[in-house]
């Protein structure tokens, strides 16, 4: 079966640090929030922004949105993440950056040019022509074909300003100049006015709980009957952790290394093989690998 690739719903706005937490309380409060006329004035945001800030919830897994129903509610990933005394409500730790970021790359059906672009796409550099290029063939190969050029460059445009910070320009709005939270990872560099740079880093500011969590992840939904994966497959493979985070080698090496007893996995060199193993098929719980990382820096914090 093709898969089903989603190019807008977005309205042209990168995400905003205050949206998450506006929209996941939001929804602990009124489910119903965003079928709401007064919506925009419970969020405090115009009309279109509303909408993308129920396209964002959705894309970085915080919340599911059922548009029959009329309904929304907070996912559990949103509710420990966001609620009152949540794990990091104003997304002030890089390390919930990088786990949005993972999110994203994780919603191939809803951020499309997101998990396509750090899944598929193979070269270092690309322009924005490139990447609409491509993408069109892609929507095009995988059936899309309602999908317009026009929404493709809009989202290609959405998608580099979610990790590259914007230029001052005297016609934009001060709103439309507020960077997303994602340009913090320095993913995304310019090399000039329209030749951006996706390569592959150390990443040292992503915790190893958090690689851990998207390990998890990854090996529920791309390869839970298997016991071991190779080191390559980590790095290099469609929807990886290597991959979506364009971890080097080094950087990948470094974080297999130090995975702690309790993540249930363990990395292993021997016989020319790089394996990583995990213990036990089922025992794995992805929050619960977060919840020890959030769980131990409030402690230190509060020490």
């Amino acid at each position: 079966m093709s898969p089903r690739y989603r190019f807008s719903g977005h309205e042209t706005f990168p995400f905003r640090y205050p949206w998450p937490l506006k929209g996941v309380r939001g929804l602990l409060r009124d489910p119903g929030l965003f079928f709401r006329e007064d919506s925009i004035v419970t969020l405090g945001v115009g009309k279109n922004m509303v909408a993308s800030i129920r396209f964002w919830l959705e894309a970085l897994g915080l919340a599911v949105i059922d548009g029959r129903a009329r309904l929304g509610y907070p996912t559990e990933l949103g509710r420990k993440l966001l609620r009152e005394g949540g794990w990091d409500p104003y997304l002030e730790d890089p390390a919930t950056l990088w786990l949005l970021h993972w999110q994203l790359v994780e919603s191939p059906e809803i951020a499309s040019t997101w998990s396509l672009v750090f899944s598929n796409w193979i070269r270092s550099g690309f322009t924005r022509a490139e990447l609409l290029d491509w993408l069109e063939e892609v929507a095009q190969e995988a059936g899309n074909q309602r999908t317009s050029r026009n929404s493709l460059k809009r989202d290609v445009e959405v998608f580099v300003r979610t990790y590259v910070r914007g230029r001052p320009e005297r016609r934009r709005s001060i709103e439309d100049t507020f960077d997303c939270p994602l340009v913090e990872l320095g993913l995304i560099r310019t090399a000039s006015r329209d030749l951006y740079w996706l390569g592959r880093d150390t990443r040292s500011t992503l915790p190893v709980e958090v690689f851990a969590y998207a390990l998890a992840s990854y090996w529920k939904a791309h390869a839970d009957e298997q016991q071991t994966l190779t080191f390559e497959r980590l790095l290099y493979g469609r929807g990886s952790p290597g991959a979506a985070f364009k971890l080097s080698e080094a950087g990948l090496a470094a974080l297999v290394e130090s995975l702690p007893d309790w993540s249930g996995f363990d990395y292993d060199e021997t016989g020319g093989l790089r394996l990583v193993i995990r213990r036990e098929r089922g025992s794995l719980d992805p929050i619960g690998l977060l919840e020890m990382y959030y769980t131990q820096n409030a402690d230190e914090a509060a020490a």
